[in-house]
């Protein structure tokens, strides 16, 4: 006669509300919200491990106070976020990465007031771009390709370098490939340099034209100048991202680009050991593998650019691959990764570690 499989033996509801990731929880929830979105957890826990404990899949208390949490906050009514698990920081399917939490503050504290010096905002930001980038002069305008225009039928006797996504810091720092700085550019004496203001620069999606007096000059003189010019919003996004930057060392640490690509390689492999266990123990997931990889960072039509990272390699319980990805678009919580080798990848070198909670409920929900 078979015998039943033993399941391991899961903590108390109790107990698991006293540990320190559940308690903060507690505290923002009312007893009667955490008495029913608690109903039937463990259960639920249990049925999901029956079929895993054979490959050793047996959660900490740590993976469970995390799942309880998630459970206790219930779902976010405002609508989560796509979460990037690809890989790509920057690229054509990611034109606008998030802005700074200083810029996003400064947009809000502007938007609620009234202004009326426009000009006054505008030449602010330009002589801010001036001193950080040693350009002679600069002017912005609502995108890139307003700007690319505007310099095409402006600089015809000038030595034009549109350079999309590069910024004042150089990958190379990270570990990652080199790519020129707006420095390194403005160097080799183009009389007007064109970067995308959302690139790895980290500001908000805006054209900024960097170059001589005279070519910036005829450019703002033009009678389209106005009507393309980036608006007051962008400009106070650009400018206080370009305040950041004037303090040197906060800028890997405050502009969320920069977070990512200088995350340490060994910082991301022990989310992805963390991670992975809480993945496996998911019923649509038959394996969760962290791995280390070599994946592409930069992904435009004209450039890609790769770089070391760390992910999770899953393999799917039931569905193809095709159809967990599909799934997972579908999720509350939205995600992208990325299929290769015939099974579903989750990069984290993209994923902000804010995100790593959000990511295991996607799978869960």
């Amino acid at each position: 006669m078979k015998s039943e499989p033993s399941f391991p033996k899961l903590p108390s509801i109790g107990e698991l509300l006293k540990h320190p990731t559940v308690e903060q929880i507690v505290e923002r929830v009312n007893q009667t919200t955490i008495a029913q979105r608690a109903t039937g957890f463990l259960e639920e826990l249990q049925s999901s491990f029956q079929g895993r404990t054979d490959r050793g899949v047996v959660p900490s208390i740590h993976q469970l106070a995390e799942r309880l949490a998630r459970r206790l906050l219930g779902p976010d009514e405002s609508g989560a976020p796509v979460i990037n698990a690809t890989g790509a920081v920057l690229g054509d399917r990611w034109p606008a990465p998030p802005l700074a939490e200083a810029a996003v503050h400064e947009m809000l504290r502007f938007a609620s007031e009234y202004h009326e010096d426009d000009q006054q905002l505008s030449e602010q930001v330009a002589a801010r771009l001036v001193e950080i980038t040693g350009a002679e002069a600069a002017w912005v305008a609502g995108n890139f390709s307003g700007a690319a225009h505007l310099v095409e039928i402006t600089g015809e006797d000038a030595q034009v370098d549109a350079l999309g996504y590069v910024g004042l810091i150089d990958p190379a720092e990270y570990g990652l490939s080199h790519v020129d700085t707006i420095g390194d550019r403005l160097a080799t004496g183009a009389n007007l340099v064109l970067i995308e203001g959302a690139g790895l620069l980290g500001g908000p999606q805006c054209g900024i034209v960097l170059g001589s007096r005279e070519q910036v000059a005829k450019l703002r003189e033009h009678s389209l100048a106005d009507t393309l010019a980036a608006d007051r919003l962008a400009l106070v996004a650009l400018d206080a991202t370009l305040r950041i930057y004037q303090l040197e060392k906060q800028a890997i640490h405050q502009i969320p680009v920069l977070q990512l690509l200088s995350a340490p390689v060994a910082n991301l492999q022990q989310r992805c050991e963390r991670l992975a266990p809480l993945l496996e123990a998911c019923e649509v997931v038959a394996t969760a593998t962290p791995m280390q990889c070599e994946s592409i960072w930069y992904d435009t039509s004209a450039t890609k650019i790769s770089g070391p990272s760390w992910a999770i390699r899953l393999q799917p319980a039931e569905a193809t691959v095709e159809d967990l990805s599909h799934r997972l678009l579908g999720a509350t919580t939205r995600v992208v990764a990325r299929e290769q080798q015939d099974a579903v990848w989750l990069d984290l070198r993209s994923v902000f570690p804010r995100w790593d909670q959000p990511l295991v409920a996607a799978f869960e929900g």
